[in-house]
């Protein structure tokens, strides 16, 4: 029994045994054609990470690549890649190229026996061919000139990044640079000289310095900083209510004012005060002729130191002040004089006036078109050449209990009321007749003679500004 089952264990073994030699017969048989088969084919192709002149070869048949390398004539070409894909294509032919190779390459291959394979697995492969190449310099000049790169429709020069024109709504922005296609033809053709005596197949000429460049970027900080403060002046936005008139000046106006060269930007001062005076031209009534309506329906041409007057060189300094702020206001503009009223010269007047008939020696006065007071006056003496001029004027001010004075008089009067020079209203309770034909013989230094109570209620409706027009029949 015990005999039995240890012939049972030795057979058992027996069978294990078998079947292992089977298998590593087979791993052995299999590895022998793996080592053939990978030997016959690397008799004829390059082992793996194998380089020559740089190349990967790797399990490239030996023919093919000895074909290529030794009759570049056949498969070679050279690529130059400009800006904006431009690009040319030099080839052996046109250039008049030849080789001159030794049998460096027939030693390397020769070296690599298909037996030795397995030693691609621990080892890396390379070999520099030594050759000479020669062609016609004056070929590859003439082909870069005819190629793509330098013909004259694709050459474009560089531009700077700059500043664009003034657009409504949007204002200024920077137009980037433009690199351009201008290469250096020297350095180009060097750069194909070295190519081809290496064979390389290709040259990127972005990569180095073969382009002429933009100066300026759109990242300049300069740039940058004069967009701002382009941007600032003309995002200003000044509302000016012009003797009742709206003018506005906005970007679209002062960007006609902005000259931009480079990174600095420039407004026109000058500009600016033509602008204002133009404007001052055109709305003030200061000093300008005006037909005025009398109370009996006469009509009287009148000038006078009256109206609207612009303080131009003031103002010009303000709108420059507000533009290179950036600022957004409404305003009127700096006046020397105001009128009472706004309009154009008559209309500045308004409906509120003190009215001086020095013919009939009668004053009115009007309040909003309604006539609230009058009286006789008398005004200056005829007789003595002191006669009051006509004209339209504003009340310089008024003031109570003043003295007047001149070379050969010094007389106090309760309500003072001066609007043309030292030529005023004033009561005169020295007097006891006032209108008729007093004036001609004895009248005032000029002045406007009124009764006490009436100077009294004209002193309580007048104001600084307030017009005085005086006329004669």
């Amino acid at each position: 029994m015990g005999g039995r089952k240890e012939k049972e264990r030795q057979e058992k073994r027996g069978g294990i045994l078998r079947r292992v030699l089977l298998g590593a017969a087979a791993a052995a048989g299999v590895s022998a054609l793996l080592y053939l088969a990978g030997s016959f084919f690397f008799a004829g192709h390059y082992f793996w990470r194998t380089t020559i002149d740089g190349a990967d070869v790797s399990f490239r048949s030996r023919n093919q690549v000895r074909e290529e390398l030794l009759n570049p004539e056949i498969f070679y070409e050279l690529t130059i890649t400009g800006r904006e894909e431009l690009e040319a294509v030099l080839t052996p032919s046109e250039l008049d190229m030849s080789y001159v190779f030794d049998d460096t390459l027939d030693r390397f291959s020769a070296g690599m026996s298909g037996w030795a394979w397995p030693q691609m697995f621990f080892s890396s492969f390379s070999c520099k061919l030594p050759k000479e190449v020669a062609f016609d310099e004056e070929k590859l000049e003439q082909a870069l000139k005819e190629s793509p790169l330098f013909a004259p429709g694709n050459i474009r020069g560089p531009q700077d990044a700059r500043i664009s024109g003034y657009e409504s709504g949007a204002g200024y922005r920077i137009i980037p640079e433009d690199p351009g296609t201008t290469a250096d033809f020297g350095r180009v053709k060097e750069a194909a000289k070295r190519a081809l005596y290496d064979l390389q197949e290709s040259i990127d000429l972005r990569e180095g310095n073969f382009y002429s460049d933009a100066r300026v970027k759109a990242a300049d900080l300069g740039l940058q900083e004069a967009l701002k403060t382009a941007n600032r002046y003309a995002g200003a936005k000044i509302s000016y209510r012009w003797n009742g008139e709206t003018e506005t000046v906005d970007g679209s106006l002062i960007s006609t004012w902005i000259t931009i060269e480079g990174d600095q930007v420039i407004l026109d001062e000058e500009a600016v005060r033509e602008y204002v005076n133009g404007l001052a031209k055109k709305h003030d009534t200061f000093g300008r002729e005006r037909d005025f309506t009398a109370s009996d329906g006469t009509v009287h041409r009148l000038k006078g130191s009256y109206g609207w007057w612009t303080d131009r060189a003031g103002e010009t300094e303000a709108l420059i002040c507000s533009i290179k702020e950036g600022e957004q206001l409404e305003k009127e503009p700096l006046y020397f004089s105001r009128g009472y009223a706004e309009g154009p010269a008559g209309k500045d007047i308004g409906s509120s006036y003190v009215e001086i008939d020095l013919g009939k020696q009668h004053l009115y006065l009007y309040i909003d078109g309604k006539r609230i007071l009058e009286s006789d006056l008398v005004s200056g003496n005829l007789s003595r050449g002191y006669a009051t001029p006509p004209g339209v004027f504003g009340l310089t001010y008024k003031e109570r209990n003043a003295t007047l004075t001149g070379e050969t008089y010094s007389t106090p009067v309760k309500y003072w009321m001066p609007f043309n020079g030292n030529i005023g209203m004033h009561d005169a309770d020295w007097r006891e007749e006032f209108g008729g034909d007093i004036y001609k013989t004895n009248g005032s230094h000029g002045c406007i003679n009124l009764p006490e109570e009436i100077a009294e209620m004209l002193y309580g409706y007048v104001e600084r500004g307030f017009p005085v027009v005086c006329y004669d029949d």
